[in-house]
């Protein structure tokens, strides 16, 4: 019987540990749930009717002269209101009526407007701001001011922001939000890592399975197919994430709002470097916290759980020195190694920046991840061979700088 390679053993326990948590027909059922969203969301884009709904709104000849606007017609009529209320209910030759209330104080001209309909509609909110804009044009009228005269009482003045820095991206530029979205899926993908990676490990290690397979891998390879096989749990979950938050954003656009779908928001040419910058953030994490479970004795009461979480403080750092996007400390953790994942295509976000800036933060990064490699290879040999004890930040940083 031929021997297997390392490779292939990396590959097995990769396999292993990804179907360990990979149930085929729950994945298959909450995909076809996702493709029939979409469907919904297709569907409704091509069969809703184009033409803009009127609606008739029944006005008193008393009440003050308003004119049909978009997609709401004003009726004028003599009818009393009881009438017009019974016919409201009765019939549907109204889809609304308009009672104008004198105002109650002599010194002000704000008028009370009660509108009455069969039932609560969502056009009856664009009917308010209709009637709104109406009643601020005949009290400025009222006033002897022109229309141009209201608009500039409203808007005094525009305002707009120059950089003397030209590296900096306009605000109008998609790439602050695509930066915000990318560190929110980056977190999902972190926190399924986190997860999955404290219940197999630590769990495996009360069994004492780990030991047994020493046997016949290295604890690196065993190590190595754990953070591969979790690593593809995360990009399944960050990629999902992706599709859920689309979908989300097309029924919200194309349904709730019956509005043409634009995708305007995403700065697309950032995505080639979020790829590979999210794969090593992910690896790098995966690989830290695995090491962290492997040190974990008791999963109850041990205090290393919250040291796990330490993965997650890149993108809160990020987060918050985004606001400055040309100040030092944006800059510092973009080329840090422990940081650089999520605070380089921050920066690249909202900032214009030379080649070899990411190039040389994902190499510094890279580097990184080969150590951690050889560390977390490490410190899970030791920490999968204690038992009844946990080893103290002193062993685990001996380990760490172990060649061996």
């Amino acid at each position: 019987m031929n021997k297997i390679t390392r490779k292939q053993q990396v590959w097995l326990v990769t396999s292993w540990e990804f179907m360990h948590f990979f149930k085929w027909k729950q994945e298959i059922i909450s995909k076809l749930i996702l493709i029939a969203f979409a469907l919904v969301v297709m569907l409704w884009q091509h069969i809703k009717d184009d033409q803009m709904t009127v609606y008739k709104i029944a006005v008193p000849n008393h009440v003050s002269n308003l004119q049909s606007h978009g997609q709401f017609e004003f009726i004028a009529t003599n009818k009393p209101f009881e009438e017009l209320k019974q016919q409201l209910a009765q019939e549907d030759s109204w889809d609304a009526l308009l009672v104008e209330a004198p105002a109650q104080q002599k010194d002000t001209q704000v008028k009370k407007v009660s509108i009455y309909s069969k039932d609560k509609q969502s056009w009856l909110n664009e009917l308010e701001q209709t009637l709104n804009q109406q009643y601020t044009l005949q009290y400025a009228s009222s006033l002897g001011l022109a229309s141009e005269q209201l608009a500039l009482l409203n808007q005094s003045a525009t305002f707009e922001k120059h950089y003397l820095d030209d590296t900096i991206k306009s605000e109008s530029s998609p790439g602050q939000a695509t930066a915000i979205a990318m560190l929110v899926i980056l977190s999902v993908g972190i926190f399924t890592s986190f997860g999955q990676l404290f219940v197999s490990i630590t769990g495996e290690k009360q069994q004492r399975v780990t030991e047994q397979l020493y046997a016949c891998m290295s604890p690196q390879t065993w190590i190595d197919g754990k953070i591969f096989g979790q690593m593809l749990h995360s990009v399944k979950a960050m990629f999902t994430m992706m599709i859920t938050a689309a979908l989300g954003y097309a029924f919200t656009v194309v349904v709730i709002s019956n509005k043409a779908l634009n995708f305007s928001i995403i700065d697309w040419a950032l995505l080639p470097w979020l790829i590979p910058f999210a794969l090593v953030g992910v690896y790098l994490c995966t690989a830290f916290m695995a090491a962290i479970a492997a040190a974990i004795d008791d999963p109850n009461h041990s205090a290393k759980t919250s040291i796990m979480l330490l993965p997650l403080l890149p993108m809160v750092l990020a987060f918050v020195t985004m606001d400055s996007p040309s100040g030092w400390a944006l800059s510092f953790l973009s080329f840090f190694p422990l940081t650089a994942f999520a605070a380089m295509p921050v920066k690249m976000a909202l900032i214009d920046l030379p080649l070899w800036q990411p190039l040389l933060s994902l190499t510094i990064t890279l580097l990184l991840c080969f150590w951690i490699r050889t560390s977390a290879g490490n410190l899970f040999k030791m920490g999968m061979s204690m038992y009844g004890k946990e080893p103290s930040l002193k062993d685990m940083m001996k380990w760490m700088l172990s060649k061996s």
